[in-house]
């Protein structure tokens, strides 16, 4: 008899291509790549490097990437018809942005659910990640309608034991037998079942906010980015509610100043971004809140993975 292979990782890295060529050869590969789901813009010098593995039709992706923009688009889910239940899991870094009409932000140690039948914008952080692409019709037996998954967020605490099992598989997978792929993948439908349904109980348990208050929170946000007025107290003025219940609004996103400071970087790239703004960029962080530019930079360079110089020589 011959010996028995483990289950053997897909290794890809663009070490080896020259860094002009690097996106767009990346951007080119099929499914299961990751790559083959969204439009992606990098945030400065690109490099990516990943071990893919396919568990009884589940796509299984250990990554490590710098930051980049990811849209799935009308177009692109018209054009390619995959019909997965994908699921990000943050290692290391952060990922934030709009699924349909639901905001999200996620952490280290946390996770993203999406339906990639629906459209999607995200911005990831220099991240290490593991991506799983689950087929709708296996997904749906386990979790029930993908659709309504699209966008959340699986806290730490929820995701712990999902994280560990992924980490761990990725350590021990070349002495597993390979076929033993059925069972993993029966396995991590079960951890990824337990952590979806912890994480409703936690937010069934949770004090609820006042209905629509989230939002209008937000709007007022958006519409004084540029104030420097903006604040805890002036916000719970202009809403007429408490600062307790101002700060439960924004629990999941580490608390109102913490938005408040991801809503105006994120204000801040789009000027730099933007080819018709030739504003200095002093002059854009003062502006928007930040008085001290050496603080805005590495701010920026937290959330996006490149300083705002950077940011600006590198738009189209």
């Amino acid at each position: 008899m011959g010996e028995r292979r483990g289950i053997e990782p897909v290794r890809y890295s663009t070490a080896e291509i020259a860094p002009a060529e690097r996106h767009q050869i990346w951007s080119d590969r099929g499914w299961p790549s990751i790559a083959a789901l969204f439009e992606s813009t990098p945030i400065g010098p690109f490099s990516t490097s990943a071990e893919n593995i396919l568990l009884d039709g589940i796509a299984v992706s250990y990554s490590t990437g710098t930051a980049r923009l990811l849209e799935r688009t009308p177009e692109r889910i018209a054009a390619d018809r995959i019909d997965i239940l994908g699921v990000g899991v943050l290692l290391e870094g952060e990922m934030h942005g709009l699924a349909r009409s639901r905001e999200f932000e996620a952490r280290t140690g946390e996770m993203l659910l999406f339906d990639i039948a629906q459209p999607i914008t995200m911005t990831m952080s220099i991240t290490r990640s593991i991506q799983l692409g689950i087929p709708r019709a296996m997904a749906e037996a386990e979790l029930g309608p993908v659709a309504e998954l699209h966008g959340r967020v699986i806290r730490r605490d929820e995701a712990a034991l999902f994280h560990a099992h992924l980490v761990k598989l990725s350590e021990t997978m070349l002495r597993i037998p390979a076929d033993t792929a059925p069972r993993l993948a029966r396995t991590l439908l079960d951890l990824l079942a337990v952590a979806v349904q912890t994480s409703e109980g936690v937010e069934r348990q949770a004090p609820g906010p006042v209905p629509g208050m989230a939002a209008r929170a937000r709007a007022e946000i958006r519409a004084n980015l540029e104030s420097p007025s903006l604040s805890v107290t002036s916000l719970c003025r202009r809403l007429q509610i408490s600062r307790s219940t101002l700060h439960r609004l924004f629990e999941k996103e580490g608390g109102v100043q913490t938005y408040i400071r991801a809503s105006r970087l994120a204000a801040a790239r789009i000027a730099l971004l933007d080819p018709e703004n030739q504003e200095r960029i002093g002059a854009i962080a003062e502006r928007l809140g930040f008085s001290d530019a050496a603080h805005f930079s590495r701010l920026f360079r937290a959330r996006f993975g490149e300083t705002p110089s950077q940011c600006r020589a590198g738009r189209k």
